[in-house]
């Protein structure tokens, strides 16, 4: 090299690190322009570039030093974080090898390809290089920190939680590690302390963003919803690129039923998803007026920031006889006391033996509630596995031969999508537990059914749709009722009047659907409206709503969680349920039918807005499907004021439940069969994933 040369080196180099970065940058450019191979110039040129966030321009004469010879371990090293900073881990982590050849092991690189490993989801990986730094630096508490998230990714909680408290062992004042701990302490059942840490965090930073939505969440599985609602409120206040804040925000103010100012804030929610923001995570969205185009755009982004496919799970290997059982996986949090359970019970003992194998996969803590011990027993193999990573669960359905992985939670509490964005199975399947499109690429199907998904509207929809005969839900036709020896008083309803009901979640009860039911009880005299009882802030947000409605004290009853044999004797006292408009009744629907309760429904442009009506259509009763408020509030005030009718109603609903084929579990067993051997068939002869509609039977 001249001597000059290397002098305008050293000397841009003295400029640089003296914070006289013009004339360090001139220097480097003249140096550039007369000689282009000379690695050096690039590095400084790429810090200046990187410090002033200039990155695209940062990794360009990166990559240009990187391939001449003489690159310094450090640069090599700076690219990789410049990489993983630009979103390109896969890069990163060929960098930070390359850095780790070059100058041999150092703490740095061996932490960052950590983060790289876990950026892809590649926790196991990223446990393995975080040890090789933890080797070099045991007492680094960003380490320890990234440990801990990894492990919580995981589902080794009690792992992530020491590492944090190694962590803050080293620095009591890094947020980080307090935010982590609630997390692992509110996996681990620990709410109250698990609230302490976030508060703890929040102590140190008050706007930081991971600490005020765990905090949020943490209230709300504590019961305490008010206060979660203020938690949201301070998210609220935050920059709006505050991940996902606003749907949260929206949803808990659903919870404790709380609209002022709601069709605002769902309309400038909505435009925002729309627009391809982290608005919401898309359960939150399901109970408002959200259009299936942008329901699929909020499982789109929220599919790909949180969820993206792993590669290399494709091995799938079948034995030599093509002739065995088709072996269906059933993945669930909610193998306990759960409305999934209770639908989906029954299906799992109807199922043909002769022709299929069924295994159940339990991603919730294991409960030792009797639905628990049923679904295990009508299983043919029963597997909990809430303590395993979604990488090994995915592994075991693979190496038991799964050949179908039905999704029952989608994206509800205690879901776990990346299981199958590690290909439990060669065919995997959305059904049940979240009624929308997941939005994800490795989920191929979606179980449906005509009144749910029309022809046209199957663009809304990432996954195939396939279409059952009747109703796309399962149910339990053998539930049992208790003997119905209560009173209207005893439930603390009038002796007369009319008994309107909707045993849905307070959070799906809207103000566009609380003003019609207003209006009927103050057309009907001496009517009332009995409600489930959620949390006491809801109890108190419906009835100021009332009273700002002109509805008196008195007129909204709430009825108490009962056993389920017990809640369903106690439809005999309404006269008629009234759904709600943009999330139905689900289970609560079947559950009322079973029970002999009619459903007035109307039925919306989603699929979450239209399950009642699938039900009621399969039953036989489409006139009480409406479709608009105005027929809605018609039907409801009819039926309310003609005893008659609503007699007859409810004669026909009784010869209906047997006569039709809603309650007819082994006719919904063959249905459903159909349709995954036809999904077998397609995949079996190497055809794509398509639209499938099972015919009658």
């Amino acid at each position: 090299m001249p001597q000059s040369t290397h002098q305008k080196i050293v000397l841009a180099d003295r400029h640089f690190r003296a914070g006289q970065i013009e004339r360090s940058e001139d220097l480097l450019r003249q140096v550039i322009g007369r000689n282009k191979a000379i690695s050096k110039a690039y590095e400084l040129l790429a810090y200046i570039c990187g410090n002033r966030d200039q990155l695209d321009a940062c990794e360009e004469l990166l990559l240009k030093a990187s391939s001449l010879p003489g690159c310094s371990a450090e640069a090599l090293f700076y690219l990789g974080r410049v990489q993983l900073r630009r979103g390109q881990a896969r890069a990163a982590l060929r960098s930070f090898q390359r850095a780790v050849a070059r100058g041999g092991d150092f703490f740095e690189a061996w932490h960052e390809t950590g983060v790289a490993h876990s950026a892809l989801g590649e926790h196991e990986r990223a446990l393995e290089a975080f040890g090789r730094a933890l080797d070099i630096d045991a007492n680094s508490p960003e380490l320890h920190a990234n440990f801990a998230r990894t492990l919580a990714e995981l589902h080794r909680f009690d792992e992530a939680l020491r590492h944090c408290d190694q962590a803050l062992a080293s620095d009591p004042e890094l947020v980080r590690a307090w935010v982590e701990r609630g997390l692992a302490l509110a996996e681990l059942g620990r709410g109250p302390e698990a609230l302490r840490s976030c508060e703890q965090a929040l102590a140190l930073a008050p706007d930081d963003g991971a600490a005020l939505m765990n905090r949020a969440m943490i209230l709300a599985r504590l019961g305490r919803h008010a206060e979660a609602q203020a938690a949201h409120e301070e998210i609220a206040r935050l920059p709006p690129d505050t991940a996902y804040g606003r749907g949260h925000w929206l949803y808990n103010n659903m919870l404790v039923c709380r609209w002022s100012g709601w069709e605002r804030t769902v309309a400038d929610t909505l435009a925002r998803v729309g627009a391809g923001e982290k608005a919401a995570v898309p359960f939150s969205l399901l109970a408002t007026p959200a259009c299936p185009a942008t329901l699929l755009a909020c499982a789109r982004t929220y599919a790909q920031d949180h969820y993206p496919a792993r590669a290399g799970n494709t091995g799938f290997k079948r034995p030599p006889s093509e002739r065995r059982k088709l072996r269906i996986g059933y993945f669930s949090s909610d193998f306990r006391n759960h409305a999934t359970s209770q639908l989906v019970v029954r299906l799992f003992e109807c199922h043909d033996r002769e022709r299929f194998e069924c295994f159940g996969f339990a991603l919730g803590p294991a409960t030792a509630h009797p639905m628990t011990g049923r679904v295990a027993a009508a299983l043919d193999r029963f597997m909990d596995v809430g303590d395993r990573s979604d990488a090994q669960i995915a592994s075991m359905a693979r190496a038991a031969g799964v050949d179908i992985a039905v999704d029952l939670n989608g994206f509800t509490e205690g879901a776990r999508p990346s299981i199958f964005a590690h290909r439990a199975a060669p065919v995997q399947v959305n059904y049940l537990g979240f009624p929308a499109s997941m939005g994800c690429d490795f989920m191929d199907y979606i179980v449906a059914d005509a009144t749910l998904i029309q022809p046209d509207e199957y663009g809304h929809y990432a996954e195939k749709v396939v279409v059952l005969p009747g109703a796309y839900q399962a149910n339990d036709d053998t539930r049992a009722i208790a003997d119905a020896a209560s009173t209207r008083e005893d439930m603390g309803l009038p002796a007369q009047g009319v008994v309107f009901a909707c045993f849905n979640n307070n959070y799906k009860i809207t103000p566009d659907v609380f003003e019609v039911w207003m209006r009927l009880l103050r057309q009907v005299p001496g009517s009332v409206l009995w409600l489930l009882r959620g949390s006491d802030a809801a109890v108190a947000g419906i009835e100021a709503e009332a009273m700002a409605r002109g509805v008196e004290s008195g007129r909204v009853v709430w009825a108490e969680r009962l056993p389920l044999a017990d809640h369903l004797a106690r439809h005999t006292h309404a006269d008629l349920f009234l759904d709600t408009f943009h999330y139905n009744a689900h289970t609560t629907c079947s559950d009322a039918l079973w029970a002999g309760l009619p459903v007035l429904t109307l039925a919306g442009r989603t699929f979450a807005s239209r399950v009642a009506a699938s039900l009621l259509n399969t039953i036989g009763l489409p006139e009480l499907v409406t479709r608009s408020v105005d027929a809605y509030e018609a039907a409801a005030l009819a039926l309310a004021t003609s005893p008659a009718k609503l007699a007859a109603l409810r004669r026909r609903l009784r010869c209906n439940r047997t006569e039709t084929p809603l309650f007819d579990t082994p006719l919904f067993a063959r249905r459903i069969e159909a349709a995954f051997a036809a999904m077998w068939d397609r995949h079996r002869l190497g055809l794509p994933p398509d639209h499938i509609r099972v015919g009658a039977s």
